[in-house]
């Protein structure tokens, strides 16, 4: 069955509020056992719309779903999921504890969070709904839709089983912080395919925010666009987090490309990223972090199991890859490497990103960025450097840094490593260790 909104009186001039139009032929197809509500061409100005069990919400070309700016027509869904931050999720487009859902078409659902806000405005704002919040659902879709502008995160998936996320454009004001593109939060079984996002924070950060194991994701053929990390994982994980594979993206116009942050003493393990080509511009593009969020109740957690295979990089910056003494990032591995050195190292103040606002860092802690090496590995386990090519993106530039920089690391392979010669004075491999018993190879 098909169920036009506007047979249950949407307007679709972009004043009049349709939400409750919409709702109920959302409301009336769940009740008639599932079927279509079409949105046809037209700007619908909506508060918030609940999507129901066994609807597919399909959006015409021209069809345009519009967020309202008036906090009353956003009930407040649940308190912040975000540890002891305070707040409250509203969202435009909210689905909870419901399965057999899509959200279709060629039309647009826009949050209306064009105009850039500054970190300074930001933190003052209370009133910054979601664009789409699902809890709790099962054999969720979402196919070629256009989602554009949210006042915060974009795609905010919890606790949500067999979901899919295909030819999905995102848009989000550069300008604007915490306007994430898509964020499986404690979810099982996902596919996020074919995307074309652009944000202002994160494209797509897999999390666990209240413990919940996230596991079995995948992404692949995707184009990502970011002002902080294009893939990431973290910072918010109490659970599990496993079973990742991010493949076949190209990621550009970055801050970051690929980061792992490890804050909450969760567990990260049996990722593989692989068929990148990536453009950034952070001094560290490409990251793996075991640091407590809060230095004096640390709880380290663990990484490990993680490959990066054949990945394509231009960027100024290097890699950094750091555990703890007592919990070393385990089993990682790097093959099949180009990296374009596109400038100089920041030697100045280096520093490794924090990966969050909310952290409170060992004011004592050692800086090893500071040590101009394209790889730093700190309190690693089993790291292999297997066909790894650095070279200048320009011919005349000038060598600023050597090849490897490990303080203790066990079990540390170099396999064909090529690479530039460092300066004078600077070893190409400076490998520090107080315990002797790790296999140490390179050739």
């Amino acid at each position: 069955m098909s169920y036009n909104v506007k047979h249950f009186g949407a307007i679709g001039d972009g004043h009049t509020l349709d939400h409750e139009a919409i709702q109920s032929a959302i409301d009336e197809c769940s009740q008639s056992s599932g079927g279509m509500v079409v949105v046809p061409q037209g700007t619908y100005l909506c508060g918030t719309i609940h999507i129901r069990s066994n609807v597919c919400l399909h959006l015409e070309m021209g069809a345009v779903i519009l967020g309202a700016d008036d906090p009353s027509h956003y009930p407040e869904i649940c308190k912040t999921p975000y540890g002891n931050l305070p707040g409250q999720i509203q969202a435009l487009i909210w689905a909870d504890e419901v399965e057999n859902i899509s959200i279709t078409g060629q039309g647009i659902i826009d949050g209306g969070g064009a105009s850039p806000l500054p970190p300074s405005v930001a933190a003052g704002v209370k009133f910054r709904p979601a664009l789409m919040f699902y809890r709790g659902c099962k054999n969720a879709k979402f196919l070629d839709i256009t989602l554009q502008y949210s006042c915060f995160w974009t795609l905010h998936l919890m606790r949500c089983e067999d979901v899919m996320v295909r030819g999905v454009t995102i848009l989000a004001d550069m300008g604007r912080i915490n306007t994430d593109g898509i964020d499986p939060d404690g979810c099982k079984n996902v596919i996020i395919s074919d995307c074309n996002i652009k944000t202002g924070d994160d494209c797509i950060v897999i999390k666990s925010t209240e413990g919940d194991v996230c596991e079995n994701i995948t992404v692949t053929n995707c184009i990502l666009s970011s002002r902080h990390a294009a893939l990431k994982i973290g910072t918010e994980a109490i659970g599990p987090i496993r079973n990742i594979t991010f493949n076949n993206c190209i990621i550009h116009n970055t801050d970051v490309a690929l980061a792992l942050y490890m804050k909450d003493g969760s567990v990260y393990e049996n990722m593989v990223i692989s068929n990148m080509v990536i453009e950034a511009r952070n001094e560290f593009p490409i990251l793996l972090d075991i640091t407590p969020r809060y230095y004096k109740e640390p709880k380290a957690g663990r990484i490990r199991n993680i490959t990066f295979d054949n990945i394509t990089v231009t960027a100024k910056g290097r890699c950094y890859i750091e555990g703890v003494p007592l919990q070393p990032v385990e089993n990682v591995r790097f093959r099949n490497i180009i990296w374009n050195v596109s400038g100089p190292c920041n030697l100045t103040d280096p520093t490794k990103p924090p990966g969050a606002r909310r952290v409170e860092l060992d004011p004592d802690r050692i800086n090893y960025a500071v040590h101009p090496y394209q790889f730093i590995a700190v309190h690693v386990d089993g790291l292999l450097l297997n066909d790894v090519c650095i070279r200048h993106e320009q011919s005349d530039s000038v060598s600023d840094r050597g090849r490897l920089y490990a303080d203790h690391v066990r079990n540390l392979t170099v396999d064909r490593m090529d690479s530039f010669d460092p300066p004078a004075g600077l070893e190409p491999v400076m490998i520090r260790q107080d315990d002797e018993s790790g296999e140490k190879r390179a050739k």
